[in-house]
């Protein structure tokens, strides 16, 4: 974060944080993580909302975390105008707090002052208030500093965010036991870095992210779960898209006996056309006319979640638009059907932590 930056500049090609090295990203690919998180501070000066709609729309950003404040006196005059920009962009907004203190009750003022200074910037409630602690004075006391970032973190809950503690990988004891963390580690070879850390909520996987509509580097993390996108939905701006009436296909049901006699198994290896894509449900989604039955498609019951999906035309880290050609990545490309339609010739899959999507049974039998 703040302090990585200036290190990066200090020390040029290599960065002495965390047992890690710099790694430059400008040019990223199908083997590197997914950029669904961007963290922003002063060292990238005021962000505006267009900014944050390029990386929206063209690298599928899903969340900003804004530095807010540190120590007890210390405030990040970028915070109230990032955490305007991205609710207008339609991004999640979080907010982070650089820790200076190495005792419980430095924590506990130092939380107080975030939430102060969150509250007046406008981080809606139910969004992320993290802890940074990437200090060396800090990393050196390992498990020591847990009781530090418990009260930190609880502190900020009791005023109605939720918290979680940023560090490196290598020093991720600090972080309080058997709690998800977000942590950094930048390897010379970002292929190296898919699925790093992946049962933790985040992974911030390079400090060298480049955006055409901004200047500068950013940290880019992956995210792991929901963490850094739930609580507070109803702040968050989507596209003016409302969910049409179920699909609705009164085609015969062959297909589906079809799918009854081998087991309810499938496979799904061709590659299907994008008609339609938003960001529905907090996520980005999905249409294929033909996959979901017709035009009269739900994106709650038929939208298939980017995440899910390999673009064939330009590769994962360019902008899925309509009109690309994309598969199902290995993992969703095969498996079992959940449930069946007759009504709409239905094939209900359910696709892990995404729930329930429907296909049309033709569609899904072609391919």
């Amino acid at each position: 974060m703040n302090k990585l930056k200036q290190a990066l500049v200090l020390a040029g090609a290599f960065l002495a944080f965390a047992g890690v090295s710099y790694v430059s990203s400008d040019t990223v690919s199908a083997d590197t993580p997914r950029v669904d998180m961007v963290d922003v501070s002063n060292h990238n000066g005021q962000m505006t909302a267009p900014e944050f709609v390029y990386m929206r729309n063209n690298y599928g950003v899903k969340a900003i975390t804004t530095k807010i404040s540190e120590g007890t006196t210390f405030h990040d005059y970028t915070a109230p105008g990032n955490i305007a920009a991205a609710k207008a962009a339609g991004v999640y907004i979080n907010g982070y707090h650089f820790l200076s203190s190495t005792t419980v009750a430095g924590a506990i003022a130092e939380a107080d002052y975030a939430v102060h200074m969150a509250k007046a910037d406008g981080l809606p409630v139910g969004a992320v208030l993290a802890v940074d602690i990437e200090n060396s004075y800090q990393l050196s006391m390992g498990s020591r500093m847990q009781p530090v970032a418990t009260a930190f973190e609880n502190r900020v809950r009791a005023y109605g965010y939720r918290s979680t503690t940023y560090t490196g990988g290598y020093s991720s004891s600090v972080s309080p036991a058997g709690e998800k963390a977000w942590l950094a580690q930048y390897l010379y070879d970002p292929s190296k870095a898919m699925g790093l850390y992946s049962t933790e909520h985040a992974y911030q996987w390079t400090s060298s992210q480049t955006f055409a509509s901004s200047y500068g580097r950013f940290d880019a993390s992956v995210l792991y779960d929901n963490f850094f996108t739930a609580g507070t939905d109803k702040n968050a701006v989507v596209p003016n898209v409302t969910p049409s009436n179920p699909v609705v296909n009164k085609t015969d049901t062959s297909a589906i006996k079809k799918f009854k006699a081998v087991g309810n198994r499938f496979t799904a290896y061709k590659s299907f056309r994008v008609d339609k894509i938003a960001y529905v449900n907090g996520m980005w989604q999905a249409i294929n006319y033909d996959m979901a039955g017709g035009k009269d498609a739900s994106w709650t019951a038929n939208g298939i979640p980017l995440a899910m999906l390999d673009n064939v035309t330009r590769g994962n880290y360019a902008a899925t638009h309509v009109g690309d050609q994309v598969k199902f990545m290995r993992g969703y490309n095969y498996g079992t059907i959940d449930q069946y339609d007759n009504s709409s010739n239905g094939t209900g899959i359910k696709e892990g932590t995404y729930g329930m999507v429907w296909y049309n049974a033709n569609a899904l039998l072609n391919e």
